[in-house]
């Protein structure tokens, strides 16, 4: 108690064992080396990854001076990682309940069921995007990264293996990211922080050099390396920026062209369904819906390559190429309901509709696309595909929650294989022949699987939206859905001007009240979601559909050529009996005009429709050249409207609907009924044993890889004398023990003895024979006897029990307190 009543000596032990931990510069490098690993992290963060960087950067600080300590102390290997494993899992779930809102305790219970829905999720084939859990993976990844760098700058002293792995995720999310914002600064930080890393170890080096041939060196050389060091490192920083960079375009094409073989695109489409997409503009692809999210964003620029060719009827109906469709809309952002991945490996891939999906009044359709120009991850068709010639998988939308009965919203196919040029598939959809007299007298009875994911008004939708829609509504005289959707088409084609060079949406108001009564402009994207979320104001569910527009007509092949520029969005409203019918607000486009409808004027500008590039999945493809797309002066001239048009369409009496021939839709199928029999039973017991056996084999292997790791790690070309010595001295720190290096082998013999006076006899023995077999005139190439290496085994077997015994007994309290 004496340090306790005095506080000079409290104070020079605190300052003695400060000065043991921390060296001359470690402060300086352990924070070099915090920067350099914040900057991969802050770079996925200003690349619009869902992290959150709130729980990143504590991680990461925190991680790095925990693993410093762990590297300074007398703990191996493998006790030092177990130790931080053990101390990431409760940091990370502590500082991500801190972030989230509300109290601490229920925040730590909702990151762990959150973080147990996931893993269920991903072992059941379902698709959970939880940004939450994204930012727990990243957390864990850069914890030990903050622990591999400090034990391998501060232990073993490797320094590439401290600047490889965070460079790999900085300059991967360099490549890959295509937006507004510049990644530059992280890059050049991070570089300047690995060139000081590397002085500091070269220095290091030198040191031992000098300290083993006997050279003094000033005591502030270390600071005198890190200055010259910084010079230097900036220096070629600078000179390194300012060299071109000829020939990279085509090693990153080579790079690319790699991400499209089939293994990668299996693991980007795992990715997509676990992790939310970034919000950044990808890589342009024929995949331009192919993601999971899709953002009210600024300009556009698509360009004028061909995607593909399909070959159908030129009869005059109105053709889309869809890609998927989007039920989701918050704050800008359009992301898919889907919540059930199916696999069909024997084509034809069929879709079995339930009839109040597809509806009556559709005729079949057969279409055959041939992939043009760029490899494709997505099956494109016309509305409603009931057959693909090509096996896919589908993600799917359950129409009564959890119930595997239920019928099922198709989402979007993807082709088992990436589809490369001249790949062609065939496909049959059912388009809808609704006539306008019919959709009049559908009706508003919804059922609950249609009105939930597509009637509930969006998140972030300003008052001013829900005003405008029900004033269009009354002033065109619309009392049923058909005619307010129409009216809600015919304001949005005749007020807001077509306009591919837009800014940036302001980040404090709601992207749509910025559309509808600021800028009054905008592209498919802004024509579709403003007539969406009109249309759900009102009760009306509506979807967005994503695609391609039908494209042109080229007779010389018989085919239309769908060109980049043809990407489009547009509106599905969902009628009852009829099922999703196509909307065209985009006044870019021709209208749709049913029978029933007074005709529309054509589209206001001879603009193609295109439309912004979706966030791509974390594995991209390789960018088509893009050209810029002109917009015509007089549209950006002209003045808004001064008040909304007065619009009075020709209401007709709505008549009995007109019977019409329905092709035979396929009947649902319905999964198989639960098997009880005692076969289930037995196969439901066999793979619960095959489970238990997996896990006991699992546990064996770890077992034998710990024992491996503990007594064959480096001990190829040692004697068993040698092998049991240093056997033992990688053992003994197990028991609290820290053999000091200037130690000789008596004096390490004797330590060890005091601490473990039951190991006196094995351990002697062993350091006895080391030291005679070092330091004795035995050839190094002379043959041992066996008797030599049966009692080497043996004394280090029982050395290694006694030991064992007494590390087993420093956890269990009452034992420890006896030793």
């Amino acid at each position: 108690m004496t340090i306790f009543r005095d506080p000079a000596v409290l104070w020079r032990r605190i300052t003695n064992r400060w000065r043991m931990t921390f060296h001359q510069g470690d402060m300086i490098i352990l924070f070099i080396t915090v920067v350099m690993l914040l900057m991969p992290a802050l770079a996925l963060q200003a690349a619009s990854w869902p992290v959150d960087v709130r729980t990143i950067v504590p991680v990461v600080i925190i991680g790095t001076l925990l693993g410093f300590i762990l590297a300074r102390s007398h703990y191996n290997e493998a006790l030092a990682i177990i130790l931080s494993t053990a101390y990431a899992g409760v940091t990370i779930i502590i500082v991500a309940a801190i972030n989230e809102p509300g109290d601490l305790l229920p925040n730590i219970s909702q990151v762990i069921i959150r973080s147990i829905q996931w893993l269920i999720d991903l072992t059941t084939g379902g698709i959970n995007q939880d940004n939450l859990v994204f930012t727990l993976l990243v957390a864990v990844l850069f914890w030990f990264l903050g622990y591999n760098s400090v034990w391998h700058i501060f232990r073993i002293d490797r320094v590439w293996r401290v600047i490889v792995p965070p460079a790999l995720i900085l300059v991967t999310n360099i490549i890959f990211y295509n937006g507004e914002a510049s990644l530059d600064i992280y890059l050049i930080l991070f570089l300047f922080g690995a060139l000081l890393l590397i002085v500091r170890s070269n220095l290091d080096a030198r040191q031992w050099d000098w300290y083993i041939n006997g050279i003094s060196a000033p005591r502030n050389i270390r600071m005198q390396f890190l200055r010259m060091g910084a010079v230097i490192a900036a220096i070629s920083l600078i000179m390194a920026w300012a060299v071109p960079s000829g020939g990279l375009q085509d090693r990153l094409d080579a790079f690319q062209q790699f991400l499209q073989s089939d293994p990668m695109t299996q693991f980007a489409e795992f990715w997509s369904r676990l992790i939310s997409p970034i919000e950044s503009d990808g890589p342009a692809t024929t995949d331009y819906y192919g993601s999971d999210s899709l953002d009210l964003g600024g300009a556009i620029r698509l360009g004028d390559q061909i995607i593909f060719l399909v070959n159908v009827p030129n009869d005059g109906t109105r053709y889309y190429w869809r890609s998927r469709v989007f039920e989701h809309y918050s704050n800008g952002r359009w992301l898919p309901s889907a919540t059930l991945r199916v696999s069909d490996f024997s084509p034809p891939l069929d879709i079995n509709y339930d009839p109040n999906i597809v509806g009556s009044s559709r005729r079949p359709l057969n279409q055959t696309f041939t992939i043009s120009s760029a490899p494709s991850r997505i099956i494109h068709t016309a509305p409603q595909p009931v057959e693909v010639s090509i096996e896919g998988r589908m993600d799917l939308l359950r129409t009564q929650g959890e119930d595997p009965n239920s019928p099922v919203n198709l989402s979007v196919i993807r082709p088992r294989r990436v589809l490369n040029p001249g790949d062609t598939y065939t496909a049959t959809s059912l388009l809808s022949t609704a006539t306008a007299f019919d959709l009049r007298a559908a009706g508003t009875s919804y059922p609950e699987w249609v009105s939930v994911p597509n009637a509930q008004m969006p998140q972030g939708i300003s008052p001013r939206v829900v005003s405008l829609a029900r004033q269009i509504v009354d002033e065109a005289g619309a009392t049923n859905p058909y005619d307010q959707a129409k009216a809600i088409e015919t304001w949005l084609r005749e007020n807001i001007t077509y306009n591919e060079n837009l800014p940036q949406p302001p980040t404090d108001i709601d992207p749509l009240e910025w559309l509808l009564f600021d800028i009054q402009e905008g592209y498919c994207v802004y024509y579709t979601t403003a007539m969406v979320a009109m249309l759900r104001s009102l009760g009306v569910p509506a979807r967005m559909a994503a695609g391609f527009s039908q494209g042109e007509y080229d007779a010389a092949v018989g085919q239309f050529v769908v060109r980049e520029r043809d990407a489009h969005t547009w509106v599905e409203a969902y009628f009852p009996g009829y099922g999703w019918v196509e909307f065209e607000p985009t006044s870019a486009q021709d209208p749709i005009n049913r029978d029933g409808d007074e005709p529309q004027p054509e589209t206001q500008s001879i603009l193609p429709a295109a439309t912004a590039v979706p966030t791509n999945s974390p594995t991209p493809l390789p960018s088509p050249t893009l050209v810029p797309t002109s917009t015509p002066e007089s549209g950006q001239d002209q003045p808004p409207p001064p008040q909304l048009p007065s619009l009075t369409p020709t209401f007709t009496p709505t008549p009995t609907a007109t019977p019409v021939i329905v092709p035979t839709i396929p009947p649902p199928v319905q999964p198989p009924p639960q098997d009880t029999s005692f076969l289930s039973f037995l196969f439901q017991a066999l793979g619960a044993v095959l489970f238990i056996f997996l896990i006991f084999v699992g546990f064996i292997l770890v077992l034998l890889f710990l024992y491996w790791w503990w007594e064959w790690r480096g001990m190829r070309g040692l004697s068993p004398i040698s092998r049991a010595y240093a056997r033992l001295m990688r053992y003994i720190p197990l028991v609290g023990l820290n053999i000091e290096e200037d130690q000789t082998t008596e004096e390490r013999r004797d330590t060890i003895v005091r601490k473990l006076p039951q190991a006196s006899r094995p351990v002697s023995a062993i350091t006895r024979n080391y030291t005679h077999e070092r330091y004795s005139n035995i050839p190094e190439n002379a043959d041992i006897p066996p008797q030599v290496t049966q009692a080497a085994d043996e004394a280090w077997s029982s050395a290694r029990g006694h030991i064992l015994s007494r590390w087993i007994r420093r956890f269990i309290p009452f034992l420890h307190n006896r030793d």
